[in-house]
């Protein structure tokens, strides 16, 4: 058994997942955060505004970075300055991993420390998730891998829930602003990922049929579909159980809506960090503790409220130590989300739970090899 860390950078939702690899472990531990970065007067960024300095006091804020990532005019904070967005992202999964500093030096897939697995949009092209990995390397993230959200979500289905090896998977992403489809065997992209907008008209099931036909698969080569969502249409769901039925029936594949469900790719590659298994049996698949299906972590949609005693037109230069954020041009672009993160675990806690879980891996290692050793 071995453990790995996920992570998901979401539009309005980030999450970091701690998972193992094993069936029948405890369930992940998960924080979630609003996607919201606040820069400190001492040079700190923290996201969802959790766990910052006592010393230090919140001068600008950060949102809408995803969407931006590889958009040379950049994101703009709340007071007007302007960074790389794929540089903010990067940021943003340097304060999570700081969440669960220091790891363990064993438990990890290898004996070492746990692995980390960051997932990106799956219709980001390769420049942009270029962008994003030069960005993480200077940030000082370099340990940590990239792969597509639907690789992520896919393997989780493939680990958990699947039956067999090998399927073609298809993965339904819905989000505010439309739909990506993408195709995953193996673990793998199947082709480039298909990017619907939203008020096209077209159905999921139609949206599925064109991405099969662009890669000459018939619908009968389709063993499952995972629907997962990001953004306001990820609290509908009925809606994202109504297109789980749709597609069930058109095509007649297992279809299952992941957890979360814009949490799914973050427990997915958490899975991959820990050493992905594929599923030889019918397991219980890994679950959410259950107020995190259930909890609301945003608790307002609306415009950030200017912070107290912050001086207008301030730049801020950089916002962790080894960050790649480039102060740009300020202009009146203001942030647009608003939120309060849910009850986290405290850091030492994670930090505690993190090497009781490696302490399990190393102490299954130790009995496999007395056993193998009574036995010569």
């Amino acid at each position: 058994m071995s453990v790995g860390i996920g992570i998901r950078i979401g539009s309005l939702v980030s999450t970091l997942v701690v998972a193992s690899n094993e069936p029948g472990t405890p369930d992940p531990i998960v924080i979630v955060r609003d996607t919201v970065l606040y820069l400190c007067s001492d040079g700190e960024a923290v996201l969802g505004g959790g766990d910052s300095s006592e010393d230090s006091e919140f001068i600008s804020t950060l949102s809408g970075f995803v969407a931006r990532v590889g958009d040379p005019e950049g994101v703009a904070t709340s007071d007007g300055t302007r960074y790389r967005a794929e540089d903010v992202v990067a940021t943003a999964m340097r304060s999570l991993v700081r969440e669960c500093e220091p790891l363990p030096t064993f438990g990890g897939r290898d004996g070492g420390a746990p692995k980390v697995v960051a997932t990106h949009p799956s219709a980001w092209d390769s420049e942009t998730v270029s962008e994003l990995r030069n960005s993480l390397n200077y940030s000082g993230l370099s340990e940590v891998s990239l792969v597509s959200d639907a690789e992520a979500a896919c393997a989780w289905f493939e680990s958990e829930v699947a039956e067999q090896p090998g399927q073609l998977i298809g993965s339904y992403h819905v989000d505010d602003a439309g739909a990506t489809v993408t195709l995953v065997r193996s673990g793998v992209s199947s082709g480039r990922s298909f990017r619907f907008a939203a008020g096209r008209g077209s159905s999921p099931t139609a949206q599925l049929s064109s991405a099969l036909g662009a890669f000459g698969w018939l619908p009968s080569n389709l063993d499952a579909v995972v629907v997962t969502a990001d953004g306001l249409v990820a609290r509908d769901a009925a809606a994202l159980r109504g297109v789980a039925n749709a597609l069930a029936e058109k095509f007649g594949v297992h279809c299952v809506v992941g957890p979360g469900p814009e949490q799914a790719a973050a427990l997915g590659a958490a899975i991959l960090a820990a050493g992905f298994r594929t599923a030889t049996h019918v397991n219980k698949p890994i679950g959410l503790p259950p107020s995190y299906d259930v909890t609301e972590v945003l608790t307002a949609i609306g415009r950030i409220r200017p912070v107290p005693g912050a001086a207008a037109g301030a730049a801020t230069e950089s916002v962790s130590a080894g960050s790649t954020l480039v102060t740009a041009t300020p202009d009146d672009t203001e942030s647009v989300v608003e939120g309060e993160a849910v009850a986290v675990p405290a850091g030492h806690r994670l930090r505690n739970v993190l090497v009781a879980l490696a302490a399990v891996a190393a102490l299954l290692v130790l009995i496999g090899v007395g056993a193998a050793f009574l036995l010569l």
